[in-house]
């Protein structure tokens, strides 16, 4: 009598899925070069939407720039993301050199930038174990005249 709701009580605890967390670069750092691969430490701001804490024993990404393929990368890093909080996990990047140079074309004809950064967060002694994530975003970037335009010293005032 008392092992049915118990059970009942197990299958729900257990069909609760958490909400993927949301995942945003807040930094990005060139770490070294060579003819044919350019490495990036990614610092990855996870945010946690969740009512209890978010346990991830890793996390893979690609990040596409102006709707192409940038850089990927992984990490085996464990971080605990707190419950309706955020952590930084800090994770090694690559890229081609030809993806770069594309990049820096598109970037010098355009003047800004859009990326989408994507992959999967695997979650530590969760009954769901992959927790796929996406979001996307802009930088826009100064051009020359405007930088130029922005510290020309304010006329005098009469």
């Amino acid at each position: 009598m008392i092992a049915l709701p118990l059970l009942l009580l197990a299958a729900a605890c257990t069909s609760t899925q958490p909400i993927p967390p949301q995942v945003f670069i807040s930094d990005l750092r060139l770490l070294d070069s060579s003819v044919f691969e350019q490495r990036f430490q990614i610092d990855l701001r996870i945010g946690n939407p969740n009512d209890f804490a978010l346990p991830l024993d890793g996390i893979t990404f690609d990040l596409d720039v102006n709707g192409a393929d940038f850089a990927s990368g992984f990490s085996n890093q464990s971080v605990t993301v707190p419950r309706l909080g955020e952590a930084v996990l800090s994770v090694t990047a690559s890229t081609t050199l030809v993806d770069l140079v594309q990049q820096m074309v598109l970037l010098a004809e355009r003047g800004d930038l859009t990326y989408r950064v994507h992959g999967v967060a695997y979650l530590d002694s969760l009954a769901r174990r992959r927790a796929p994530y996406e979001s996307i975003g802009t930088f826009r970037l100064l051009r020359e005249q405007q930088i130029k335009a922005e510290r020309a010293p304010f006329p005098a005032l009469d």
